[in-house]
């Protein structure tokens, strides 16, 4: 995916004020590599996979193990979801 400069400047203070413990495939693959999210609203990401991935950037919401969702607490993937439509 091929970013504005003002999106790749973005990107890079993003990346820049956080430790990734992924070493930012997401950013290295392009933003085509992803865990599937779904945006709910401004800035709240819910990753439907974070478990199955046992994601350290989620964190759980909710009431219990059934009603709760894992929301996304990485500000490059919501960056990319939010910014960039991916």
């Amino acid at each position: 995916m091929e970013l504005t400069v003002e999106q790749e400047a973005d990107v890079q203070k993003i990346m820049a004020e956080i430790d990734c413990p992924r070493d930012f495939h997401c950013c290295k693959s392009g933003f085509e590599h992803l865990a599937p999210v779904k945006v709910m609203s401004d800035n709240a990401v819910v990753c439907p996979k974070a478990r199955e991935y046992l994601c350290r950037m989620a964190t759980k919401f909710g009431l219990n193990s059934i009603l709760s969702i894992m929301l996304c607490r990485c500000p490059l993937r919501r960056y990319a979801a939010l910014e960039l439509g991916r």
